[in-house]
Formats: C-alpha cells, sequence, structure tokens
C-alpha cells in the first residue's frame, strides 16, 4: 500500500533532500569499485568449461532496495526466491531500508552520489519527478523493444501516466492503489441509513448522524477526510482537481473550479473537533502503513482507503469486521467511478551496474508475462496489478468471487475521471503542502482560498 509521512515529516524532509541531491549532481557519476569488484569476481567465478566443454554464463547480481516490513515484506520475499528460480542468469537480493522520507531517500542519493547505488529502487515517496529532472534515474525507454515493445500498452494507461515525466518513462508500479469508500454496514444499520451514499450531499448527512462524544471525549465518528492522513490530494481525482495548472505549465489550484469545491468541501468539516479526532487515531493506534485505524476498529461509518483495508487490516485488527462491511465509489462532483492514480513504483537508479536486467526484473514484478504467479500474490496483499490482464489470472479471479466489497476497485482504473499526479521537479513540496493545507483549514486557521494559495507557492517554489 502506499505509505505516506505526515505534513511536518514531509517539509523537513524537502530540504534534506536538495541539499544531499546538490551534491549528488556535482560530482563525477561512476559504477563503483566495489559494484566493478562484485561483477569481475562474477565473471571469473563462472566464466570457464563446463563438463560438457560449453563456456558458462556470468549470473548477474541486481541490489534491490525496498521499504518496507511485516507481511509485505514476506510477500516480497516470495517474489525474489520465485524469480531467482525462474531466471538462472540473474539473481537478485532484496534489502530493507528505513521507510521515513528522510532517512530513505537520502540513502539512495547518497548512494548514487558514491556511484554505487541498488540496481532497483521502490519509491513509495512523491520523489520521482525530482530525480528525473535531476539526472538521477535510467530512462526505461531502450528496454521497451523486443518482447518489452507492447509494455505501456499492457500496463493501465494511469499506471503509465504516473511513472512518465516529459515523455519518458522512468517508473513502474508493482502494485497500484484504487480509492473508494468503506463503509461499516452494522452503523448504517444502527442510524436507520438504508443504503450507502451516492452523493457527496448524502455521505455528508448521513455520516453526521454518526458522532458520539461521552464527557468531552470523541468516542465514534461518522466520516472525516484526513483520516489515516489522507488530506487533499488524495480526494482530487473525484473533484477533478488533481492536476490544476495554468497555460504557463504552474501550478494554480488557486483558480482551479475543482480544487476551489474540494478545499470548501473539506472545510466544512472544519466544524468537528481537529484534535479530538486526531486523539481518537492515536488511540487506536494508526500509523502511516500500518493495520489499525479508526474505521477498523468500528469507531467510523465511512473511510476512504483501497483493497488492502478489507483484505488485510480488517482480518489481522479486527476479525469481527469481516462481513460487516461494503464498498461504494466515492460520490465526489465528477461522475463515478474515479480514483487517484498511484503506487508503489519501482525505478532504477542513474549508475545502477544493470539497467538492462534490473528492467527485466522491474516488468516482471509488475506481471508482464508472468500474470499467473503475480495474480497470487496481489490479493495476499490487497493490491491492484499494472495491468488488467493480472486480474484475469485464476487466483485472482478467484479473490474477487470470495469477497464481492472489491468488484468496484478495477472498473476506477480505466476509468476517464482517473488521474495520476503529473511528475514535476516540486512533487514532494506540493503533497506536503496539500497535507499541511488540510491540517490547516480543518483547523480554522486557515481560509480554503489561503489553503489554495499556500499549495500553489509551495507546489511552484
Amino acid at each position: 500500500m502506499d505509505n505516506k509521512g505526515g505534513p511536518g515529516t514531509a517539509d523537513k524532509a524537502c530540504s534534506a533532500w536538495s541539499r544531499l541531491r546538490g551534491r549528488a549532481l556535482s560530482r563525477h557519476r561512476r559504477v563503483g569499485k566495489a559494484a566493478v569488484a562484485i561483477a569481475t569476481a562474477a565473471i571469473v567465478g563462472t566464466t570457464g568449461l563446463g563438463s560438457a566443454g560449453a563456456a558458462s554464463t556470468p549470473t548477474v547480481n541486481l541490489t534491490w532496495w525496498t521499504m518496507w516490513s511485516g507481511a509485505t515484506l514476506q510477500l516480497l520475499n516470495q517474489m525474489v526466491t520465485q524469480f531467482n528460480k525462474t531466471h538462472p542468469g540473474i539473481h537478485v537480493t532484496e534489502t530493507n531500508i528505513p521507510s521515513d522520507a528522510t532517512t530513505s531517500t537520502a540513502k539512495l542519493l547518497s548512494a548514487i552520489a558514491a556511484g554505487d547505488p541498488p540496481d532497483i529502487f521502490t519509491e513509495w515517496w512523491p520523489e520521482i519527478g525530482s530525480f528525473a529532472a535531476n539526472g538521477d534515474l535510467v530512462a526505461m525507454g531502450p528496454y521497451l523493444t523486443g518482447q518489452y515493445a507492447g509494455f505501456t500498452k499492457w500496463e493501465y494507461p494511469v499506471a503509465v501516466q504516473g511513472g512518465t515525466y516529459k515523455g519518458n518513462l522512468y517508473a513502474v508500479p508493482m502494485s497500484l492503489n484504487s480509492w473508494a469508500l468503506y463503509y461499516n454496514k452494522g452503523m448504517l444499520k444502527k442510524y436507520g441509513i438504508k443504503s450507502p451514499p451516492k452523493t457527496l450531499a448524502q455521505l455528508d448527512a448521513d455520516q453526521a448522524k454518526m458522532w458520539v462524544t461521552s464527557n468531552g471525549r470523541l468516542q465514534q465518528m461518522g466520516f472525516y477526510p484526513d483520516v489515516n492522513g489522507n488530506g487533499f490530494q488524495f480526494y482530487t481525482s473525484f473533484f477533478n482537481a488533481t492536476n490544476c495548472f495554468n497555460k504557463a505549465g504552474k501550478y494554480d489550484f488557486e483558480h482551479c473550479p475543482g480544487a476551489q469545491r474540494e478545499m470548501n468541501w473539506i472545510a466544512s468539516y472544519a466544524k468537528y473537533p481537529y484534535s479530538q479526532v486526531m486523539a481518537l487515531q492515536t488511540a487506536v493506534g494508526q500509523v502511516a502503513g500500518g493495520q489499525t485505524d479508526i474505521w477498523t476498529r468500528g469507531l467510523a461509518g465511512f473511510v476512504l482507503s483501497g483493497p488492502w483495508e478489507g483484505a488485510q487490516n480488517v482480518p489481522t485488527s479486527n476479525p469481527g469486521m469481516l462481513g460487516n462491511f461494503g464498498v461504494e465509489a466515492f460520490p465526489g462532483t465528477v461522475p463515478v467511478p474515479s480514483t487517484l492514480g498511484q503506487g508503489n513504483f519501482n525505478i532504477i537508479p542513474k549508475g545502477s551496474a544493470h539497467p538492462q536486467q534490473a528492467f527485466e526484473f522491474i516488468a516482471w514484478l509488475a506481471g508482464y508475462h508472468n500474470e499467473a504467479f503475480v495474480g497470487s500474490i496481489d490479493p495476499k496483499g490487497g493490491w491492484v496489478p499494472a495491468g488488467p490482464s493480472v486480474t484475469k489470472a485464476p487466483a485472482y479471479q478467484a479473490w474477487l468471487k470470495a469477497n464481492p466489497w472489491l468488484s468496484g476497485f478495477l472498473p476506477q482504473m480505466t476509468s476517464p475521471y482517473t488521474q495520476a499526479p503529473a511528475l514535476t521537479p516540486t512533487q514532494s513540496q506540493l503533497f506536503a503542502a496539500e497535507n499541511t493545507a488540510t491540517n490547516n483549514v480543518l483547523q480554522k486557521i486557515w481560509t480554503p482560498q489561503r489553503a489554495l494559495q499556500y499549495i500553489d507557492q509551495q507546489g511552484n517554489a
């Protein structure tokens, strides 16, 4: 699933990334001595005459840095094991690195500057546009030939959009996010709500019935735009506000009608106690990327989330919710369905010793010519794959059949209203600003207009 740092974390990270990147760009990039030594050792150790008198092929060793832990890391280990088993000429070693934005990005940029980066890096944070603009990534275009000539047509369009910068493909998702509205069936029944909301007005009215405060403390809530850190950016597709630019190519959310509608809607929830919502969230132990949240614990009527909510979080944190929830397309101001196109993108850092083999591994992880295996892995992670053909795999189809609530997530991936945020050099600053703006509007510190102005200022900085 997509993991996010809070506004404070992201704001602090921006300056650190900028300083490290400046140093990285000022140095001559080269393949590090260690990488050369490893490659040389591999050739020396494996090249020679076999028992049949033929020269054996050297093994290419790939390094893959990821930021996952727990159950998801176990799935990655299964994927690496399968790849190594089926690709005898390539061996992948996965390394888990710290998952906070500052540390992970700093570690990657330091490795690039030293000329010894990993061959593949899984990027959670909105840094791909910045990496691409500063020459820190390998463009994948040269590898889209032969058996990979149709690769971008195999992907969902939003997957290609989310990995493209200035017409060049720099990133490929191993899984995509698809966001929808979860609802608690028991709470709907308790408050006399006969069916889940189909419009934004119905959602606002239904959720308003569910707020419960006792002795000055929030005990239960209906819906809140910023639960789990899902601020402004995560609702943009529902208001046609994902990519708001002026004719000069600058961010212009202040004058974007969709962004205005969205921020005004967020502001309508400022009547609820922000501090108490955050306190309740802390009390249930919710953390970025965690498997426990207010809705999973049965303390909220609605939440915006992805397939992992029902596939991983509920069974792990509150099995009692199984069979007691449903999913609807989020009812924004554009026709349903739509979703924000995001995912877990794999990139090839500049200086990778084996970029062609790295791309082969990345395409395999996405499910290209590997639909059956990835179709068996994605349900375990609660993932939407990078391309629709994976969803036709028997294991994936069995997962969909066993969990009817999943049916709404896939149509969103091909909806004309679904968009991925355009990659720009300042996307991380933009996302941090959107989170800060959301928090300040919900706390009545800023007006919606001031919040949009701030987003533009930071995004165009």
